[in-house]
């Protein structure tokens, strides 16, 4: 039985705000790639249509503790105070800790 966590998180930026939130999820998406070995995957989606798309983060960690390791990073953090002080988002981040249960990760 694998104790890795997958998570789904859903990202709604306010009209005309998306690029910014873009940029910040990309940065923090580099700082992870880097920094978080435990991190398997932190893969980010963006919505083709509308004036504020909604992005997808796909999140697999080692285990719990790699979520504790991820949730303490300074880069986090900082995205969180960004998403605040910059009143980027239209709504709380919505957090899902899913599991597979059909299909397949890739053909790639």
């Amino acid at each position: 039985m694998s104790d890795t966590v997958d998570i789904i998180a859903i990202i709604t930026p306010k009209p005309g705000k998306a690029d910014r939130v873009q940029e910040l999820l990309t940065a923090t998406a580099k700082y992870v790639q880097e920094k978080e070995p435990t991190t398997l995957r932190y893969h980010l989606q963006r919505e083709v249509s509308g004036d504020a798309p909604t992005f997808v983060m796909l999140e697999t960690y080692k285990d719990k503790a790699s979520i504790a390791v991820h949730g303490g990073s300074q880069p986090f953090k900082e995205l969180g105070r960004a998403f605040k002080q910059e009143n980027l988002l239209s709504k709380p981040m919505q957090v899902i800790f899913s599991k597979p249960v059909g299909g397949f990760a890739s053909r790639l």
